[in-house]
């Protein structure tokens, strides 16, 4: 019975390392290190930049089946760092979109007041994609 416990021990401890720290709650959040990440990455679906940037500043508890008693101002746009870091391990989440699909950064293009970083979550590419263009939308907030 020990040795069971142990093994059973032991695929639970490799599992938890293979999430990258990434854990899912039951609140409507998947928390990674310093960030958790609104666990329905489809919640607001395609917007223009601006729009975008709104939603994701008055995301609150209660909507998008968030429980986590967060309050409008917390969530933001993640950075393109955040967002390319993300792409790698996106398990614990539902409504990611892969394929030709973009989620918008925080990030400016640089020299462009007009274009700023998206990054496609199915295989990380990185392109300046103008404001007035919908892409999706992922909230990010720091861990209270």
């Amino acid at each position: 019975m020990k040795k069971k416990i142990m093994r059973l021990l032991g695929t639970a401890m490799f599992c938890l390392i293979m999430v990258a720290n990434a854990v899912a709650s039951d609140d409507g959040t998947v928390t990674d290190g310093n960030l958790v990440w609104l666990k329905n990455a489809n919640c607001f679906e395609t917007q223009v930049w601006p729009t975008a940037r709104d939603l994701a500043a008055n995301l609150k508890s209660g909507s998008c089946g968030l429980r986590d008693g967060s309050t409008a101002g917390q969530w933001r746009l993640p950075t393109q760092q955040e967002l390319q870091s993300r792409q790698k391990n996106l398990q614990g989440f539902y409504g990611v979109r892969l394929n030709l699909n973009y989620y918008w950064s925080s990030s400016s293009f640089p020299g462009s007041m007009l274009d700023v970083w998206v990054v496609n979550m199915h295989d990380g590419h990185v392109l300046g994609l103008y404001k007035g263009t919908a892409a999706y939308v992922w909230p990010v907030r720091a861990v209270k």
